[in-house]
């Protein structure tokens, strides 16, 4: 058994909250959040960990809550794609949309390397 994060649920706790009030106000009202990563999340994606706190707190709810039991076997090895992204998610010289963006190019030129399709002069 491993524990992984209900992304699912927090996604839906976010939305049940955030009501129609739009993604802009709320990160204002988080702090430190942007829009962006508050629609990546509400769309199942992992937040950092900060990220994950803050929302927790907004939420008033434990961040235990989100932590569930699961009978997969968890994967051990993380990718040196995810290693990078997560390295520059967490970089604080960067704006998020900013690492996301490197990140994105990093998979690419990454991908056309184990694929023999980079070309370098």
């Amino acid at each position: 058994m491993s524990k992984v994060l209900d992304t699912q649920y927090l996604a839906a706790l976010i939305k049940t909250k955030r009501g129609n009030r739009g993604l802009r106000e709320i990160a204002q009202e988080i702090g430190d959040v942007s829009p962006s990563t508050l629609s990546r999340i509400e769309n199942g994606k992992v937040p950092d960990m900060d990220t994950f706190l803050r929302i927790c707190d907004w939420l008033q709810v434990s961040s235990e809550e989100f932590i569930k039991e699961t009978n997969e076997k968890q994967q051990t090895e993380i990718s040196t794609m995810d290693r990078i992204e997560g390295y520059l998610r967490a970089d604080k010289e960067l704006d998020p949309e900013t690492a996301i963006a490197l990140a994105r190019v990093m998979k690419a030129t990454y991908k056309a390397a184990t694929e023999g399709k980079l070309e370098l002069e």
